[in-house]
């Protein structure tokens, strides 16, 4: 899915004295993100700007909070879109988050084109997994794990970055508030729930490994693994099978629809570990 960018109310404006707006590449339901120029280095820079909707909210700014935490205790590591500067109230009271800029496609604009080739799709999920595994050594869980935080270059070598609105501290103990998300007219986040985290129950690593299969299916099929608006894919998520991948796509290997499944598993303690998951896939590509 991808979405109509609507007015670009920031291009050519100066954030912070020397981050100059160049134009408006990316739109969501919390933030928009703008290629930039830095005035002081000549750098071509992305900034990530909350939206009103986002600023509005004191849920989205400790959000952004924790991202950046998040983002300082995994890095470095060369999968993760670095991150330059935070620009505390830069834009009418909006905190700015100022990051590398990526000019490898995201995701959804792969998609777009059809599915992920079977060979850069299992280098893209050994990526992937290896990430987890990096992140959750740390303590940092890919808590919005989904295509539009993910830029692929699947042509040539395949390259897979993650950018910082994925990432948050935790494992949590605390319940996540995500029946928020319900209110939400895009479903690209419910797309990648996993079902204890839509009844209220903490992040996991679990629940890393959930939507990572729901990233999986969807660049392998080239769409999502349930259909729906929002609701419609909530609800699937907690009382509809696991989707079976050769129903889909019939050529793809038995063994990574059986593994699928296992990601996909209702509950957490039958879903394997990212360990699991890239030695899977490792064997699969090889």
């Amino acid at each position: 899915m991808l979405y109509d960018l609507g007015p670009d109310l920031l291009g050519g404006r100066v954030v912070a004295r020397h981050f100059r707006m160049i134009e408006r590449c990316g739109a969501g339901t919390t933030a928009d993100v703008y290629r930039a120029l830095d005035v002081k280095t000549g750098a071509v820079v992305a900034a990530r700007v909350p939206t009103a909707y986002g600023s509005d909210d004191a849920t989205q700014r400790e959000r952004l909070t924790d991202q950046v935490r998040a983002f300082r205790a995994a890095a470095p590591h060369d999968m993760l879109v670095p991150v330059l500067d935070v620009l505390e109230r830069a834009v009418d009271g909006r905190t700015v988050v100022i990051t590398e800029f990526v000019s490898t496609p995201a995701l959804p604009h792969v998609l777009a084109a059809g599915p992920v080739p079977l060979d850069a799709a299992l280098a893209a999920g050994v990526q992937i997994a290896s990430l987890l595994e990096h992140l959750h050594a740390r303590n940092v869980l890919a808590r919005d794990l989904r295509a539009g935080a993910l830029f692929l270059a699947s042509t040539g070598t395949t390259r897979v970055r993650l950018s910082i609105d994925a990432l948050a501290t935790g494992p949590t103990s605390a319940p996540d508030p995500v029946p928020a998300v319900r209110a939400l007219s895009p479903n690209m986040a419910a797309a990648y729930l996993c079902p204890e985290r839509i009844r209220g129950g903490p992040c996991t690593t679990a629940g890393d490994v959930y939507a990572f299969a729901a990233l999986l299916f969807e660049m392998l099929t080239g769409h999502p693994a349930f259909k729906g608006d929002g609701p419609s894919v909530i609800a699937q998520h907690l009382d509809a099978p696991a989707p079976v991948l050769r129903q889909v796509a019939p050529d793809l290997p038995k063994e990574l629809e059986s593994l699928l499944a296992r990601m996909f598993a209702k509950l957490p303690r039958f879903r394997p570990t990212p360990s699991e998951v890239r030695k899977a896939l490792s064997e699969l590509a090889s």
